[in-house]
């Protein structure tokens, strides 16, 4: 008689619906009913589903013989955080980070130990068990912004505002480290609410130090549906920018109740609403925000998280996304600033409305080249006055004006309009020819151009070089491999062919046969 085995069920953390363990794996090891991993997944580098490495702890569970399971704060690509209460210390909580040990990396507890700050967790224990690595880390609540989302399906704007404050404190304390310290996976359910309202961020396994020539490590190398910027889907970098991405998107999930549009949707032309049209009592400059934090092009987004919160904190206005605005971060040609009546073309409706164009030239080098302009024109002015008062009259004719010319006077001070300036010396400087501050910007650009252009010359021969070195490498490591492969198979053949071949038994000889 066979002996069939009870089945077993495993209760979602998220829901707590019961699920049949082969109607689990049939359903990818999800539950069918909210879709939540049920256990730790073993993916292949496909995405195929190649087996679990352990299923997740149900309430209950005791793990390493102290610390009991009260629920799943939250389940990541590469753990899992617990509620769990110390057996030993009279039931004090702490929160239980459960990871396979074929997937632990010791970068996170090593990134942890060299940071110091509330909103971060401290490790005050790791140990082993069944084939799991845990992580004890202290914290004092029962909840993340993902159980107050499940519990009051959105939460409005004034009761979440405190937490926005507090996780963007955190963020700009890992982002002036130096190298800066990348989260980069800023969501619901990394984000702890403990019971005197105070955030703590965890989940730091996919951080990274933000180092140009630095490679992310293979376990950075993930992404959550909805909440990880394109840039990090696609593997092309990230940076402090890609984080306010990641945390527009928390913000959208609690304020709106549901997951923003995944970006590789959005890529392929999905449309994001805006989180004010979809639920009422966002102020406007918190709205335009959260949309501008989630563009797609990683330089249209606030480049800073102090941006990002002035919206918040009612610090400054947010900048215009329609990227009308002068981007001071920018460098501003010579011919973009305003020195006085001389105006570009370009900037005559700004000067007319009373605009005030900014740039990022120092105060002290503005000074300077006015000084040099001013220089220009002075002498300009008197090498024109010297030649036609050196003419005679019957060559050169005195023009008259059809009408006025009115010249704006200069607000500056330390540029004076030459006195009592005649029609003779005037006619001249309306000609067609260049002005002073002209054949300044001109050999301004012609230089940062070249500049540019030898800059650019240089990186790419540098990197043609580079890929043709490796290229080189490559196909001699793999020429001496070929080489090798077939010593080793003529080797292989000559012991094949000397097993082969038939030994002479001389004691079965008979007598006379020589």
């Amino acid at each position: 008689m066979v002996q069939t085995s009870k089945q077993q069920f495993h209760t979602c953390a998220m829901c707590g619906a019961q699920t049949g363990e082969q109607q689990a794996i049939a359903n990818d090891y999800k539950c069918p009913q909210c879709d939540y991993e049920l256990a730790h997944l073993d993916v292949a580098a496909n995405g195929a589903i190649r087996g679990i490495f352990g299923w997740l702890k149900e309430t209950g569970a005791e793990i390493g013989g102290r610390y009991q399971v009260e629920t799943v704060l939250g389940k990541g690509g590469f753990g899992a955080t617990y509620l769990v209460t110390d057996q030993r210390v009279h039931g004090k909580r702490w929160a239980l980070k459960e990871i396979p040990e074929m997937l632990f990396d010791e970068y996170e507890v090593s990134l942890l130990s060299q940071l110091d700050h509330a909103a971060i967790p401290i490790i005050v224990d790791r140990f082993t068990d069944g084939g799991m690595v845990y992580l004890v880390l202290k914290f004092g609540g029962t909840k993340t912004l993902a159980t107050e989302c499940r519990k009051n399906q959105t939460i409005p704007y004034a009761q979440l505002k405190p937490w926005i404050l507090q996780v963007a404190n955190v963020l700009e304390y890992l982002h002036s480290r130096n190298p800066p310290i990348i989260h980069r996976d800023l969501k619901p359910e990394n984000i702890l609410i403990d019971d005197e309202n105070r955030v703590m961020l965890i989940d730091f396994g996919i951080a990274k130090a933000s180092v140009a020539a630095s490679v992310t490590r293979t376990l950075g190398r993930a992404a959550s549906h909805g909440f990880s910027p394109p840039e990090q889907v696609m593997g092309t970098g990230t940076d402090v920018r890609s984080d306010i991405y990641s945390f527009a998107a928390t913000l959208y999930f609690a304020l709106v109740g549901k997951t923003p549009v995944a970006a590789h949707e959005r890529v392929a032309g999905a449309l994001l609403q805006a989180p004010g049209e979809l639920v009422s009592g966002i102020p406007p400059e918190v709205n335009a925000v959260i949309m501008k934090a989630l563009s797609l092009n990683i330089n249209e987004r606030p480049q800073m998280v102090a941006d990002f919160l002035k919206a918040f904190t009612g610090d400054g206005a947010v900048a215009n996304p329609s990227g009308n605005a002068l981007d001071t971060s920018k460098t501003v040609q010579i011919s973009e600033i305003q020195f006085g009546p001389v105006l570009k073309a370009g900037l005559s409706h700004a000067a007319a409305s009373g605009q005030q164009i900014q740039s990022s030239i120092p105060k002290k080098n503005s000074f300077s080249l006015i000084g040099a302009a001013v220089t220009v024109v002075v002498v300009s002015a008197v090498g024109v006055y010297w030649f036609i008062t050196n003419q005679s009259e019957d060559t050169v004719e005195p023009l008259q004006p059809t009408e006025a010319v009115i010249m704006e006077q200069p607000s500056n001070p330390l540029l004076p309009v030459p006195a009592a300036i005649t029609p003779e010396m005037s006619a001249p400087v309306l000609t067609s020819a260049p002005s002073a501050l002209d054949i300044l910007n001109e050999s301004l650009e012609s230089k940062n151009f070249k500049v540019e252009a030898e800059e650019a010359k240089r990186s790419a021969e540098e990197k043609l070089k580079a890929e043709a070195a490796a290229r080189r490498a490559r196909e001699e490591r793999e020429k001496k491999l070929a080489e090798e492969r077939a010593r080793a198979a003529e080797r292989e053949k000559a012991r094949a062919a000397a097993k082969a071949e038939p030994k002479t038994d001389w004691g079965n000889q008979q007598q006379g046969s020589f």
